[in-house]
């Protein structure tokens, strides 16, 4: 699948040091919605599914964990640059940002 145009990001860390859904939801959902084109509405609806799940306290539900791992790491590796990828970077399971493939 084609990635989305490239939007600016930063290479490097977004969140350090948790593993936690409390945590990494809020941090990834903030940044999907700073990221995202208005018109996709897939990412709209995983951004206002991650606000709710925050305003209801809904962290530590089997439903956050896939928001976590299939809607929120999938849809920010879109905006990945080339030959860069959204999640943890290798050696740090906890840190988690967007880092370049090293062939």
């Amino acid at each position: 699948m084609a990635k989305t145009p490239a939007y600016k990001v930063n290479i490097g860390t977004i969140s350090r040091g948790t593993m936690r859904n409390e945590d990494l939801i809020p941090a990834f959902a903030r940044l999907l919605d700073d990221l995202r084109d208005p018109a996709n509405l897939a990412h709209a609806a995983i951004v206002k599914e991650s606000y709710e799940m925050i305003e209801h306290d809904l962290l530590d539900s089997e439903d956050a964990a896939w928001m976590l791992n299939e809607g929120l790491f999938d849809a920010l590796n879109e905006y990945a640059p080339e030959d860069c990828y959204f999640g943890a970077i290798e050696g740090d399971g906890s840190d988690f940002g967007f880092w370049p493939v090293w062939a």
